[in-house]
């Protein structure tokens, strides 16, 4: 047992579905403000830290919700040597890592100002993440010479991320009964070529700064209104477009309607930008050399976007496990957090191993 594990534990207990944050927020609050910590809120975000003295700023940034849990994630636990309770790989055990060395005064007195960002609303909608409202509410984070988002990774470093897109595309046609489809035009039928398009399109792949991104157009949900017994006069199928970080919402918009072109009416929903690698910005150069570990892209989207459209290089790093993200029983191996802490340490400046990483 570790005394990381424990604090994981701490964490895990505390309630932050997506909308419910403010319990483990104003529990942060009261830890940091009774240590005299600078502490500043925007929501039920917190950030933590700060001293302004001239040093290269490094964030330390992570969301505190979760999904909702499941029967077999519900109490957090220890079992064997794997911790389990909703959020423990998505992604507490990373804000459990960044809160400890934050902590560690040894890493506060190196070469780096340590700020800590907890956040909200990550696991909702776009517009409702609250790390976009704390960029603007405190400027001065933009100012950050590198933020490290400790999502889960498998102790891999993640480098930028790609963007999405969601679209509707409506297909019209002309109500008939179902017994005399002639007298009519099936909307659900003229998406067939689109969707079969679909089924058979390989992943392009996009190679930037070294890395192979995956862009994908998948289609994800499909609608229509009428009764059974009725031709639809109307179909609407969601492409959801994963997109490569060497292209901007606006871009991946166009290649999107080209793609469908007269086949149906494209609304945009939804657009998150993607994230350059970064690869050759001074701290990530650094964290890399640093780390020692395998190096990827993201091939997903995560906060490192947000930040990087702030100005901010950044990267994500974490102990969780990706593939027990949001699953039943989600558990994280309790060694991923001392290894993910000691990494991070050796980053900041410091080689010698810190309580947090000790057994109990």
């Amino acid at each position: 047992m570790t005394a990381l594990g424990d604090l994981l534990l701490e964490l895990l207990a505390l309630p932050c579905v997506t909308g419910q944050e403010g319990p483990i927020a104003d529990w942060l609050a009261a830890r940091y403000t009774a240590a005299g910590e600078r502490l500043r809120r925007s929501g039920a975000s917190v950030v933590v830290g700060g001293a302004g003295d001239g040093r290269p700023v490094v964030l330390l940034a992570g969301h505190t919700d979760v999904v909702p849990p499941s029967d077999a994630d519900r109490t957090p636990r220890r079992d064997g040597d794997r911790i389990v309770g909703r959020g423990a790989s998505d992604m507490k055990s990373g804000l459990a890592v960044a809160m400890d060395c934050f902590e560690d005064a040894r890493l506060r007195a190196g070469p780096y100002d340590i700020v800590l960002v907890a956040y909200a609303g990550e696991e909702g909608p776009h517009d409702g993440n609250e790390l976009g409202p704390v960029l603007d509410a405190m400027p001065d984070l933009r100012d950050a010479a590198l933020a490290v988002v400790l999502e889960p990774t498998d102790l891999a470093v993640h480098l930028g991320c790609l963007g999405a897109l969601h679209a509707q595309v409506a297909f019209a046609g002309r109500a008939a009964h179902a017994a005399r489809p002639w007298q009519g035009t099936n909307a659900l039928t003229a998406a067939g070529g689109l969707l079969t398009e679909l089924h058979d399109r390989a992943p392009d792949d996009v190679t930037v700064d070294g890395l192979v991104y995956r862009e994908v157009v998948t289609a994800t949900q499909a609608w229509t209104a009428n009764a059974r017994n009725v031709v639809p006069d109307a179909f609407t199928v969601n492409l959801n477009y994963r997109f490569a970080p060497d292209k901007d919402p606006a871009t991946a918009e166009a290649r999107l309607r080209d793609l469908v072109g007269d086949r149906g009416a494209v609304t945009v929903v939804d657009r998150a930008p993607s994230a350059r690698p970064h690869r050759n910005a001074p701290l990530v150069a650094t964290f890399l050399a640093t780390a020692g570990t395998e190096v990827a892209p993201k091939q997903a989207w995560t906060d490192v976007a947000r930040l990087s459209a702030a100005g901010v290089p950044a990267l994500n790093y974490g102990p969780g496990v990706t593939s027990q993200a949001h699953q039943a029983g989600e558990w994280v191996p309790e060694g991923n957090l001392v290894a993910a802490r000691s990494t991070l340490a050796r980053f900041l400046g410091d080689d010698e191993p810190a309580d947090g990483g000790q057994e109990e």
